[in-house]
């Protein structure tokens, strides 16, 4: 299954010093200024949280990825619940199996792991290998993972909160790298469908189809299969 991810991007980040750069794109005020955002509006978050982190430590991180940026659009990140969770994966494939298990249930919009450090990613960083420190799915954009903890090179410039911040804007339908004119039409157009609709659910998009995803019953059809919509009234195992 193809994912959004972010690695290490040294132009991004040498630019992301002088000029604002999100990883998606360079900010646009005047692009940005042609667009209608529609009311204040806010998207449901559910953080998965791996031992070692505390529910204190995840919310000020997304607070911190997202505060500013959602000045920008009337569009807030809220986290409605934390949930315990063990980090299964090695590498992102592993980690984002994991995570995308989790049906999207109410009242989440969006399913972001923060991810610890381990053993493991202490050696694989000795040896200086690249690595993807945050990922979301392709199908829905609903579900990824952050790595929390600062533990390589690769983190010097890109903080936990930067790649936070990059992987909110892919969950909010930023599907294009270095692409800010669409990332900010994305985002006009879910809020505005939410609120023609009048729904609770802030709208996923399905970046290999090119379509909105309405409810979270399509969302879990979506990753699971068509069988999968009884999935949002059962709990699942942490």
């Amino acid at each position: 299954m193809p994912r959004r991810s972010c690695t290490f991007v040294a132009a991004c980040l040498l630019a992301a010093a002088l000029s604002g750069c999100t990883g998606i794109g360079f900010h646009d005020s005047d692009t940005r200024a042609k667009l209608d955002f529609g009311a204040p509006d806010s998207v449901a978050l559910c953080v998965y949280i791996d031992k070692g982190i505390s529910e204190r430590e995840a919310r000020e991180l997304i607070a911190d990825a997202w505060s500013q940026e959602g000045r920008l659009y009337g569009l807030s990140i809220d986290v409605v619940k934390v949930v315990p969770w063990k980090r299964r994966g090695f590498m992102m494939d592993g980690i984002m199996e994991t995570i995308t298990r989790q049906p999207l249930t109410a009242p989440c919009d969006r399913v972001m792991a923060l991810v610890n450090r381990h053993l493991g990613d202490i050696a694989w960083n000795l040896l200086q290998l690249p690595e993807i420190l945050g990922a979301v799915n392709d199908d829905t954009l609903t579900h990824g993972y952050t790595v929390a903890r600062r533990a390589s090179l690769n983190q010097v410039f890109e903080s936990p909160a930067d790649v936070a911040r990059h992987e909110i804007y892919h969950m909010l339908g930023c599907d294009e790298h270095f692409n800010i004119g669409r990332c900010y039409a994305q985002i006009a157009m879910l809020k505005r469908f939410k609120q023609t609709r009048g729904d609770t659910f802030f709208p996923a998009w399905d970046s290999i189809n090119k379509r909105i995803v309405a409810t979270r019953a399509e969302v879990n059809a979506r990753l699971f299969g068509a069988d999968a919509q009884a999935l949002s009234a059962l709990p699942r195992e942490h």
